[in-house]
């Protein structure tokens, strides 16, 4: 039987719908830390252990996944005909 991917125990995910970061919240609701979806980044505001935050953020890559930046189209000018 496949392993289910849960997230830690001690933490709790709460998506911020205006911006679209994730709150990472203690058996308490406080802010444990905060993930930015748009880049990846995991700003901590409270002090975890080096193992509980590398679970977090290897959850949070894994459930939120930063978004592939989209390349811009090019487009071709239309070049004058010299008269």
């Amino acid at each position: 039987m496949a392993k289910t991917e849960q997230a830690p125990q001690a933490f709790a995910f709460k998506k911020i719908a205006a911006t679209g970061n994730v709150l990472v919240l203690n058996s308490l609701s406080y802010v444990m830390a905060e993930y930015d979806g748009s880049t990846g980044v995991t700003s901590w505001k409270r002090m975890v252990s080096a193992a509980q935050r590398e679970d977090v953020q290897q959850w949070l890559l894994k459930n939120y996944p930063v978004p592939a930046p989209v390349a811009p189209v090019a487009t071709r000018r239309k070049q004058k005909r010299a008269a």
